[in-house]
């Protein structure tokens, strides 16, 4: 507990925590109010395809693509903070057992991350809910599948952050790992997209689109190349467990 403790005060200490969760903050509120604003405007004249398959819940959510980003970084700056900073010295000198040392800090940055991501998500879903009841458009949270999806997009965030942690424990340097974070998060779904006349495997795994799919009201894998819901639960998951133990097995080595 006292490893934990001492993560804790680490992560709340330095400005770029603070940082991240502003810019998270702001991205995630303000553009999913610009976007529900912009759908309610343009109801009207919408497509009535469009309105048989309208997401309520996909407008609010449209500044999480960016939140996440935010976020991810936290994950990263937590961990190569120390190591730019030299400070990762002191801490194994205070707890030698390195692997316990990362343990807590990703026990740390869980929950911290758990807790952003879904007040971020149920932030959105309820100002997003508060501008289409103007129109009649808004769903309860016991409709069938929003709760699932809001808090299917709460998880979806706190995974990327932890990707963005152990990456971070990976490469130890704070550019090379928000390059890889950029690249996992955004960059493969063109890599993946490109072998889709071969397979969609790729893309069913990719982590981008398993969050599209936990967090859509109806999550019903209508394009080949979107996963099931199981199998993107699945794919959080693993990258979730790929995160952690690539960070306890890098964190292991000589510093």
């Amino acid at each position: 507990m006292r490893a934990v403790r001492a993560e804790w005060s680490k992560l709340w200490s330095v400005r770029s925590t603070w940082v991240a969760l502003g810019v998270a903050v702001t991205l995630t509120f303000g553009l999913g109010l610009a976007d529900t604003i912009s759908t309610v405007r343009g109801w009207a004249t919408m497509p009535a395809a469009d309105r048989a398959a309208f997401d309520p819940l996909a407008s609010a959510f449209a500044g999480l693509t960016f939140a996440q980003l935010a976020l991810g970084v936290l994950g990263v700056l937590a961990v190569t903070s120390e190591y730019s900073s030299g400070t990762i010295v002191a801490a194994l000198t205070a707890q030698p057992r390195r692997a316990v040392v990362f343990a807590a800090k990703a026990a740390t940055v869980y929950a911290v991350s758990l807790l952003a991501g879904e007040a971020l998500a149920f932030g959105s879903y309820l100002l997003g809910q508060a501008i289409l009841h103007g129109k009649h458009l808004d769903v309860g949270l016991g409709a069938p599948g929003v709760l699932r999806s809001v808090a299917g997009a709460g998880l979806y965030l706190c995974v990327v952050t932890m990707v963005g942690l152990g990456l971070g424990a990976f490469l130890r340097n704070p550019a090379a790992a928000t390059a890889a974070l950029i690249a996992v998060v955004f960059l493969a779904y063109g890599a993946a997209k490109a072998v889709e006349g071969w397979s969609y495997l790729p893309s069913r795994l990719l982590l981008s689109n398993a969050g599209d799919v936990v967090a859509q009201v109806h999550a019903v894998a209508a394009k080949p190349r979107l996963p099931s819901l199981g199998l993107a639960y699945l794919d959080l998951a693993l990258y979730l467990a790929a995160a952690v133990g690539l960070g306890i097995w890098r964190s292991t080595r000589d510093v």
